[in-house]
């Protein structure tokens, strides 16, 4: 995506504007934003040998996992991974010492993942870096259409979730 022209992304992606197909616009442009945001924070995570999704199941596991840890699955239905990705994911982070896999207690079915020391010392590492990359990105829109967007994710979200129930 990088050579998208930043003038024309969404012409040359093949998407009209301004003909009314606002369906298209707002999908598009999504997925656009998505590879773009995708790619500007794994150029910063790939100095510290992490993807976006290492990051991604690193910051899961330690905040909403904490003490207890996630089970595999549900990390994988949290970030919509399939079992097999989040399994070589998983792996790979546990080889590079960063989580651990441990059998349920009660179900030997399921593996519990929790970060270990080296893993949460890390992320706290590059805590500032990311957040700050984060922010730049965000800083594209004045904060007043921050604002207005996170609202209307939000708002698209729940609606998401209301009409899947």
């Amino acid at each position: 995506m990088s050579s998208l022209d930043p003038k024309k992304p969404f012409k040359q992606a093949g998407v009209d504007i301004g003909k009314g197909k606002y369906h298209e616009e707002i999908v598009y442009g999504l997925a656009l934003m998505y590879t773009v945001v995708y790619q500007e924070i794994g150029a910063y995570l790939k100095p510290h040998q992490l993807t976006t999704d290492d990051m991604n199941v690193l910051m899961l596991v330690k905040h909403q996992g904490q003490d207890k840890g996630l089970s595999q699955v549900d990390i994988g239905g949290r970030l919509m991974v399939t079992a097999h990705n989040i399994t070589r994911q998983l792996q790979r982070l546990e080889r590079s010492g960063f989580i651990t896999r441990t059998g349920h207690q009660l179900d030997a079915r399921v593996n519990m993942v929790k970060i270990t020391a080296q893993g949460s010392d890390l992320l706290d590492s590059i805590w500032v870096g990311y957040d700050e990359t984060v922010r730049g990105i965000a800083s594209r829109l004045p904060y007043q259409e921050q604002m207005v967007l996170s609202g209307l994710l939000q708002k698209w979200l729940k609606n998401w979730h209301l009409t899947k129930q």
